[in-house]
């Protein structure tokens, strides 16, 4: 599958090696500034503007959006989704990924990162570095659940949340959409909307966006 990558830093560095990995041909990548990260071996086509054009030029199967910022990522990803392009997911060879689990559209699986049975990952999230996603936990669309962080049974996490690296998160526990919680945090209730919540136990720190 040929593929078209939006984003063109560290988080595009480990995206485009589990593209690779996973057999796609990635075409190339696009940036906000026209400029890609040292080192980066695809060829940046362009600005993140000039999406339609490049993908009509080249014609690709899939694009995947290979930015680490949540909000960024699903504006980006919707400008795309609007001129007809379809997501690929990015799952790491490295990565255990239960045959249970559905990993939706334009998710990114890392190395080291679990997924049990009966989770679900959302379209456009991220699980990052060995963090674990234990069995029927929801990660909405957008969220980001960071390096080395767990999400235990049964957990849910709104569109657009950062799990923080690190934090753990009870089971049961229910999150809000665009939640910020803070690197190391244990969180063992649920968190509404918008908060912002770091310690052990996590609580709040202020209110985020609504």
């Amino acid at each position: 599958m040929r593929v078209l990558m939006v984003g063109a830093g560290g988080h595009a560095r480990v995206c485009l090696e589990m593209l690779l990995d996973g057999g796609h041909e990635v075409i190339g990548t696009l940036s906000g500034d026209g400029r890609g990260i040292g080192g980066l071996p695809i060829p940046v086509l362009g600005l993140d503007v000039d999406f339609e054009q490049v993908w009509a030029t080249h014609q690709p199967g899939r694009v995947f959006v290979a930015i680490g910022d949540n909000t960024a990522r699903a504006a980006v990803t919707r400008a795309c989704e609007a001129v007809g392009s379809v997501l690929a997911s990015a799952v790491s060879a490295h990565a255990v990924v239960s045959r249970w689990a559905v990993v939706e559209p334009g998710a990114a699986v890392m190395p080291g990162a679990v997924v049990n049975a009966a989770a679900r990952i959302g379209r456009g999230a991220v699980i990052n570095t060995n963090a674990s996603v234990d069995h029927d936990c929801v990660s909405g669309e957008f969220a980001h659940v960071a390096p080395g962080s767990v999400l235990c049974g049964s957990v849910r996490v709104g569109d657009g949340t950062l799990i923080g690296a690190g934090a753990t998160v009870a089971p049961n526990i229910t999150i809000g959409a665009r939640v910020i919680v803070g690197a190391g945090a244990v969180v063992l209730s649920d968190v509404p909307d918008g908060a912002v919540v770091a310690g052990v136990p996590a609580r709040a720190r202020g209110i985020g966006a609504s």
